[in-house]
């Protein structure tokens, strides 16, 4: 799956920031910004109704590098030195302004907004590879700010300075035209589908303009990706009796090396040494401490951080195979520090070489795309009899599959600070409906009609006609308030049971699409209700498959 040829137009940069005049005292001295320190004053203040504003780290990090910005004797300022109360200012000026916008003004806008994006992604936003033109997906370099970062990141606040075109590498075809720019470098990777890349200023972590997901080889590439995890399936006994079999085993690295392989067959937990530099202290399979677990007489408790500062909690009960995992856990940090590795000195190439010498080319990657798919399968395939059940039940089971998966590969999530606000309208809302009986109405209206006394035939004839439709009203009436109640109580129940989980990441990444696709097919729902249409486009492929359910739910 190479290129043999690639034409593209680079990539797009965000706008370079307008000075608006905007002004700071620190310690009561009026300090004149330039337009870098200016832009990091104005994205601070469009913070200052957020969390983040309010957290320590953050004020403490973006701080110290505004301070590298400024005169010598300012170096040591603290957050509350600095006085942002201009900055405010303009920035609720702005929101006012786009607050107080008519809906004519603002109609407007967009469509100039959506001219401009149609105009870039028409010069960006497409390339030429092989001859055929094939869409990029993002073709935007993310523009300077404040850094985020997900749970605990202790970065969190720092500055991320603009990326400039010597900073991007583009991976062009031997004979392409190098796009206007000066750029870092240029390079023909064949193997490759990515056509520009850059490091990331804080994190050191390459990003990358990747070709948009409906491409034919990234659809090629996501394709093969799932068909390991099938491979994977139907040599998952062999594999797990070989884990079982070297737990055991005399030789003390193998036996490791096997106890760190089983806990990523077992907990779909990431390796672990595969962390951003400078990522907060997240760990996985091979890189866990002896204070990150607990072991009891009979079970096995972790609690750490996993990527991206998600916590880890998950208690395995010491039964069947586990019995083994449990007693070789339970001697491997017998006379470890808390701060001490269980498995020092092993890492992704030890627990990869071990999957490939049982099955070539397995990786301990494929275990979460196996298992997630693994769990949905299992659920799907309980609930398979779908006869007499609404459209709306299907899609809320098919989201419980999902929920299965993200909860297996611990896809956590912030709670909303709207969650509880929004819920309670949904349930305001199904209180509402409840009582909301529009047939009532039309009830009344018969009843007036099946009292009236006709005087002529044509008026009987019309009399029975309409008596006809109206109790074919009240029959849709009745249906559709049926439906309606039903389907904001499984909106409900949805919203609660997946309050702190995020089950996209899960459906877009790990489960494979055809499983979905072959379950919806067999109960008569839609597949296209569960994907959006951007996961639609990622996974074109899926609707040649033609995979039939009685056959998947059998491997």
């Amino acid at each position: 799956m190479k290129w043999k040829t690639l034409q593209h137009n680079g990539i797009l940069f965000p706008p370079v920031y307008e000075a608006q005049g905007i002004k700071i005292k620190i310690k009561g001295d009026s300090v004149n910004l330039n337009l870098n320190q200016e832009e990091m004053v104005y994205q601070w203040a469009k913070k200052k109704d957020t969390s983040y504003a309010q957290d320590k780290v953050f004020q403490k990090n973006f701080t110290a590098d505004f301070a590298k910005t400024l005169d010598s004797k300012f170096k040591k300022i603290s957050y509350t030195d600095i006085d942002f109360s201009n900055a405010y200012k303009i920035v609720d000026k702005e929101k006012d302004l786009k607050e107080m916008m008519s809906k004519e003004e603002k109609k407007s806008l967009a469509v100039k907004r959506k001219e401009l994006r149609e105009k870039l992604k028409e010069k960006f936003g497409i390339a030429i590879m092989d001859g055929e033109k094939v869409e990029v997906g993002n073709y935007m370099a993310e523009p300077p700010g404040i850094f985020i970062g997900r749970g605990e990141h202790p970065l969190r606040g720092k500055w991320k300075p603009p990326v400039t075109a010597k900073d991007v590498t583009l991976n062009l075809g031997k004979e392409a035209k190098v796009p206007e720019g000066k750029w870092g470098k240029i390079i023909n990777d064949k193997d490759s589908m990515w056509l520009a890349s850059w490091m990331d200023f804080l994190t050191q972590k390459r990003k990358y303009v990747w070709l948009a997901d409906s491409s034919g080889l990234k659809q090629d590439r996501d394709k093969e990706k799932y068909e390991k995890a099938v491979k994977l399936a139907k040599e998952i006994d062999k594999i797990k009796d070989r884990i079982v079999k070297d737990m055991k085993s005399k030789n003390h690295n193998e036996s490791r090396i096997a106890t760190a392989c089983y806990l990523i067959y077992r907990t779909a937990m990431r390796v672990g040494d595969e962390k951003d530099p400078d990522e907060a202290d997240t760990v996985g399979a091979t890189t866990l401490r002896k204070e990150h677990i607990k072991i009891t007489a009979n079970s096995i408790e972790f609690d750490f951080l996993g990527k991206d500062s998600v916590r880890w909690q998950e208690t395995v009960v010491a039964e069947g195979h586990d019995k083994q995992f449990h007693e070789n856990l339970k001697k491997l940090i017998e006379k470890k520090n808390p701060k001490d590795e269980i498995f020092d000195n092993i890492t992704s190439r030890h627990v990869n070489q071990y999957y490939s010498s049982i099955v070539k080319g397995l990786t301990a990657k494929v275990f979460r795309t196996y298992l997630a798919t693994a769990v949905v399968k299992k659920y799907l395939v309980a609930h398979d009899n779908m006869k007499g059940k609404s459209a709306t039940e299907k899609i809320y089971h098919a989201k419980l599959a999902n929920l299965e998966a993200a909860m297996m590969c611990n896809h956590k999530r912030t709670i909303p600070k709207t969650f509880e606000e929004s819920l309670q309208k949904k349930r305001d809302s199904l209180k509402k409906v409840e009582k909301e009986e529009a047939w009532k109405k039309t009830q009344l209206t018969l009843k007036k009609l099946e009292a009236s006394e006709p005087k002529t035939d044509t008026q009987k004839k019309s009399k029975i006609k309409r008596i006809k439709t109206l109790n074919e009203q009240i029959k849709k009436q009745k249906i559709k308030h049926k439906e309606r109640i039903e389907k904001l109580g499984f909106q409900i129940n949805l919203s609660e049971k997946t309050k702190d989980y995020n089950i996209g990441t899960s459906l877009r990444n790990y489960i494979d699409p055809r499983v979905f696709k072959a379950w919806t097919d067999e109960v008569g729902a839609e597949w296209e209700k569960l994907y959006t249409s951007a996961l639609q486009k990622k996974f074109l492929w899926v609707k040649n498959e033609n995979a039939a359910w009685k056959d998947l739910k059998q491997n």
